[in-house]
């Protein structure tokens, strides 16, 4: 008897039995579905995540906004600190140089006014660069230049909700808008931007780009605030690599820390959050994973049980093959091919239940499924794994049977 007979005697004897190959795959199929449907739903999660960062400024952006502290200032330092400052934009720019952008911004409340409409909105006094760190788009007309900062030029760049607000359908570059009591140029627009975490969500991730009203820094400063002020709402930063992200975002808060006297502000880092999401993925993985898990243990038991007894059915059949010439590793190939093949079995109903799960979760939550070639390495992994550690015993069982005994077994 030859590998590829012992091979085919195992198949047939599996077709023969089929109901007892269903019992045996069952936990199999609910082992190899919650691990898949768990690699899917999170896989999923960080994809819709890493789409969103993308149209926003990547996983570089950080920023750093004001924060009260809890703690009671007790050192004279800690008491003057007067937040964050344009001082800190220039000693980050000068000391830290992981940071390619380095961008302060200013907010205040205006009344803002046009021929059709009249709201107080946060107006933004930014600097160029405020458009490549959020992935901003122009649609008509230019953004913000350094030479309307230099100038302290009254021109605004509108998102499209407020542009079509004030002015309507038409283009509003070259309008005139009132900010205040002082009168500004639009000289550009921004492309509409839209992002929702599922299809059934209201909520446009984006909507905060469609509101921006935005202008020179320097033009809000000597308007507005005093151009001999140097207090910003935020920074901006962007990393201009991801290798040393942590000694860079470490060495920022240090240095605003020692600036300040105290930690009255606080540092946010897409790559820090983007861990952050991994972790949590992972708790959720090792959860539904160890039920997965413990599924296939209880279809493992199930598969070396009814080996078991196929084995003592076919006793007689074993010690007249062995009287005949068969090996003992004849028995034992045999006894791990059937493991094999109705694991294999189970593996794949498993993957393309798990595989449905995952599309009926996304369709549930009106959100893209996401499917990866590790999930389909992990079904058959299990699979296999299983296959191998609880069809070992049996065959090897079977293998070391007496052929004497065996031909008096009743």
């Amino acid at each position: 008897m030859n590998l590829v007979e012992v091979i085919s005697d195992s198949f047939a004897d599996v077709r023969a039995h089929t109901g007892r190959t269903v019992l045996q795959t069952l936990g199999v199929v609910l082992g190899v579905a919650s691990v898949v449907g768990t690699m899917g739903l999170t896989a999923g999660e960080r994809a819709q995540a890493m789409r969103y960062w993308a149209q926003t400024g990547g996983v570089r952006k950080c920023m750093v906004w004001p924060e009260r502290s809890e703690t009671i200032h007790t050192s004279a330092r800690a008491q003057a600190s007067k937040g964050l400052t344009l001082d800190d934009v220039e000693a980050v720019r000068a000391s830290i140089p992981g940071f390619d952008l380095v961008v302060p911004t200013i907010e205040t409340t205006k009344l803002v006014r046009s021929t059709r409409a009249m709201k107080s909105y946060e107006v933004t006094g930014i600097s160029p660069p405020y458009r490549d760190i959020h992935e901003l788009i122009v649609e008509r007309g230019r953004f913000i230049t350094d030479e309307d900062v230099t100038s302290s030029s009254a021109v605004v760049v509108l998102g499209a909700d407020r542009a079509r607000e004030f002015f309507g359908t038409g283009d509003p570059v070259g309008a005139t808008l009132r900010l205040g009591d002082d009168s500004y140029r639009v000289v550009g627009v921004m492309l509409y931007r839209e992002f929702y975490w599922n299809k059934s969500d209201n909520d446009n991730a984006l909507e905060w780009m469609n509101e921006l009203i935005v202008v020179p820094v320097t033009s809000l400063q000597a308007r507005d605030i005093g151009a001999g002020s140097r207090q910003i709402n935020q920074i901006g930063l962007r990393l201009a690599s991801l290798d040393k992200f942590e000694d860079t975002v470490k060495s920022l808060r240090r240095l605003l820390a020692n600036r300040h006297g105290v930690e009255d502000f606080r540092v946010w880092s897409r790559r820090e959050r983007m861990d952050q999401m991994n972790q949590q993925g992972q708790v959720y993985n090792i959860t539904f994973t160890a039920c997965g898990i413990i599924s296939l243990l209880v279809g493992g038991i199930v598969v070396a049980n009814i080996l078991l007894a196929s084995f003592t059915e076919r006793m007689r059949e074993v010690g007249v093959r062995k009287a005949l010439g068969a090996k003992g590793w004849h028995i034992a190939v045999q006894c791990l091919v059937e493991s094999l093949i109705v694991t294999g079995v189970g593996g794949a109903v498993g993957l393309v239940l798990g595989v449905g799960f995952v599309h009926g979760i996304a369709a549930l939550l009106q959100q893209d499924a996401v499917l990866t070639p590790g999930m389909v390495v992990a079904a058959f992994a299990s699979a296999s794994g299983v296959a191998v550690l609880f069809g070992v015993f049996p065959a090897v069982k079977a293998a070391r049977l007496d052929p004497v005994v065996a031909l008096r077994y009743e």
